[in-house]
């Protein structure tokens, strides 16, 4: 980092390092601030640590010389390397870039929305329903008449026959205009049929046209526990016609309510949590809630993922850096033996023995190569954008000594009892068998008699002769109405033997046991993970301490057979290339068990379900990061990515190191 950039990030680090250990008091107006020493000495070496980051976490000489050796090996192999470039990365960097970038992810991400907007659905089922209708009605009523003669009956108007509609009929010999409404004559004895001449006129009917205008309200409420409780308002604007011609403006409206039950029985088929839109709305929100923990499943099977995957990367990359020093040292023997050859010091047979290893750890630097490339490939799959195909960049672990220096305390029976509390898995098993547990009580509610009652009444105004003069009045009024309906019925419908709802709720029961074994075999399959998981850690913290010592040995022992051929000339060749070849060993083992032990542990954290917050703890880059996610864990912004506090360490001993 150059003095500028340096100086340009100081009043950033000032100000958020001021903004953070500011306590809670201010000074009272016109009274300077006074500032407690423990404050400011806190202050200062919280922004000392974010400058001092700064600064370390540019690549360190160790790091530029390992791009340079891994540059120049990939350089001889384009076929490896191709166009992709070295590009530095640390743990955090890798854990945020997979978190970023893998599909994975992304794709679970949805999951929880999907089955949300499901939950929502399916609740939005007792929710009322409104339903508003106005309509326009219109009767124009005429009469449907032609003009032509009418062939009539002759009657006697002397009385014989008093009820004849055609008593007042005038003369024969006058014309004259009637409306005939009625034919249905009966004959009349010693009559006889005349022809008169009729005009029909045609015309409305009386109150003609008839008009309406209405208006419908509608409320339908699904009662959680069964059934469907309905109300309607039906209210009518009309003219109603008291005469040819003439009606009353101020009495067009009248209104009908109308109310109706209609649902099972209690302890009936659809009655309690067990009907069938209960249900659903219940299981659509576990299901929805279980989407939320199958989330964090994913990000903690993706976390330990890319973690293993990043120390396979170290793993790789320091067995490369060894096999090359191994090659190195070997090239520094094949030297001395030429030059002794040339001196006729040495035997053919030394000479194409050391020719033959020198030949082999080339071998063995171009297999390191390739198992690096190939390691930091699949690193990439995990972290790297998936729009490039075969991964834009070779990764270079930096920073990462003291990831695989710091040892986290273990104890099996807390990591039990952290999974136990915490592990995602645990709460989908409990989500699953609530699940099995709604869907039995539907099926045993659905194996019950089906008896269903309904009840509907209707207060009417009649609205054929007289209304009331606006909305507000023909309500107030309906307490009085001119017609009032009541019906009550009963319902009971039952199937020959009910046999498809008892295997249901047979079957139920039977997928509420099996999900009481799943939990069970949860159980035990956590357990067997948490105890394989401290048992590689143990065994890997022991082969650490083995292959430490093993190494220290065998590099003591190689420097001495080398001083001890330059200065007697004692030591063959063969002992030198078998404690060169053990030395390489020894090396490479001691790199594996270092990542075994790190590998191990994020095992073991995901096993207790704690990776996440784990790895958020660990991979902050200073104590200031630290307290701030704390104080975001505080506030509720990071449930996931915390650690659970009984796991979090509570003394010195087991607080996580500072980097360097």
């Amino acid at each position: 980092m150059t003095l500028s950039r340096l100086i340009a990030k100081l009043p950033a680090a000032l100000a958020c390092g001021l903004a953070a250990g500011c306590p809670s008091w201010a000074a009272s107006a016109g009274e300077p601030a006074r500032f407690p020493l423990e404050d400011l000495k806190r202050n200062s070496a919280a922004v000392t640590e974010i400058v001092r980051r700064q600064i370390v976490e540019q690549p360190t000489e160790r790091d530029g010389s390992r791009s340079a050796l891994i540059g120049d090996l990939l350089k001889r192999r384009p076929d490896i390397g191709g166009a992709r470039v070295l590009e530095p990365v640390d743990r955090r960097s890798a854990i945020a870039s997979g978190l970023g970038n893998n599909l994975t992810v992304a794709i679970g991400l949805t999951s929880p929305e999907r089955t949300a907007a499901l939950a929502r659905e399916a609740s939005a089922v007792f929710l009322p329903v409104l339903d508003l209708t106005i309509g326009y009605g219109r009767i124009d009523a005429e009469h449907r008449t032609r003009i032509g003669q009418a062939i009539t009956k002759a009657v006697n108007a002397d009385g014989f026959n008093m009820n004849s509609p055609f008593k007042n009929l005038p003369p024969a010999e006058n014309a004259g205009q009637a409306v005939i409404t009625d034919m249905k004559l009966r004959p009349v004895k010693g009559g006889k049929l005349i022809e008169l001449p009729i005009e029909a006129t045609s015309g409305r009917e009386f109150g003609a046209p008839k008009e309406s205008l209405n208006y419908t309200l509608n409320i339908t409420q699904e009662l959680p526990w069964g059934g469907t409780f309905t109300i309607t308002d039906r209210t009518v604007q009309r003219e109603v016609y008291y005469r040819g011609g003439y009606y009353w403006e101020d009495g067009q409206w009248s209104t009908g309510l109308s109310g109706s039950l209609n649902m099972p029985l209690p302890f009936a088929k659809g009655f309690g949590a067990g009907n069938d839109k209960l249900a659903a709305s219940r299981s659509a929100a576990a299901v929805a809630e279980r989407a939320d923990w199958d989330l964090q499943a994913l990000v903690n099977k993706v976390l330990l993922d890319i973690d293993t995957a990043y120390f396979d990367v170290v793993r790789r990359m320091e067995a490369l850096e060894t096999t090359v020093g191994n090659r190195d040292m070997i090239r520094k023997q094949k030297e001395r033996m030429d030059r002794l050859f040339d001196l006729r010091q040495v035997t053919r047979l030394q000479k194409a023995q050391i020719d033959a290893e020198a030949a082999k750890a080339e071998v063995r630097v171009e297999q390191a190569l390739s198992d690096y490339v190939a390691s930091s490939q699949s690193l990439s799959l995990l972290i790297g954008d998936s729009s490039v195909v075969g991964g834009a960049a070779i990764y270079l672990p930096v920073d990462y000594d003291d990831d695989l220096a710091r040892a986290m305390p273990v104890n099996f029976e807390e990591a039990l009892a952290t999974a136990h509390a915490v592990r995602p898995d645990f709460r989908i098993n409990d989500i699953n068998k609530l699940l099995r547990e709604i869907a039995e009580a539907q099926a045993r509610t659905n194996a019950r008699p089906d008896i269903r009652v309904s009840a509907s009444a209707t207060s009417s105004q009649a609205g054929t002769t007289y209304g009331y003069a606006d909305p507000l009045n023909s309500h107030t009024k309906i307490a009085t109405p001119d017609k009032l309906d009541q019906n009550y019925g009963m319902t009971f419908t039952r199937p020959w033997g009910n046999r498809a709802a008892y295997a249901d709720a047979e079957r139920a029961e039977l997928g509420l046991k099996d999900q009481e074994y799943a939990g069970e075999a949860l159980a035990n399959r956590v357990r067997r993970e948490i105890t394989e998981k401290l048992v590689a850690v143990q065994a890997a913290r022991s082969r650490l301490r083995n292959a430490t010592a093993e190494a220290d040995n065998m590099a003591a022992a190689v420097a001495s057979l080398e001083r001890q051929q330059a200065l007697t000339g004692t030591v063959s060749e063969d002992e030198l290339i078998v404690a060169t070849r053990q030395l390489l060993n020894a090396r490479l083992s001691l790199t594996g068990a270092r990542v075994d032990a790190k590998q191990a542990e994020s095992g073991l954290l995901y096993a207790q379900g704690t990776i996440a917050g784990a790895l958020a703890s660990q991979s902050a880059s200073s104590q200031l990061d630290r307290n701030r996610i704390g104080m975001l864990s505080d506030a509720g912004f990071l449930k996931f990515f915390t650690q659970p506090s009984s796991t979090q360490p509570s003394g010195s001993g087991n607080q996580p190191q500072e980097k360097p």
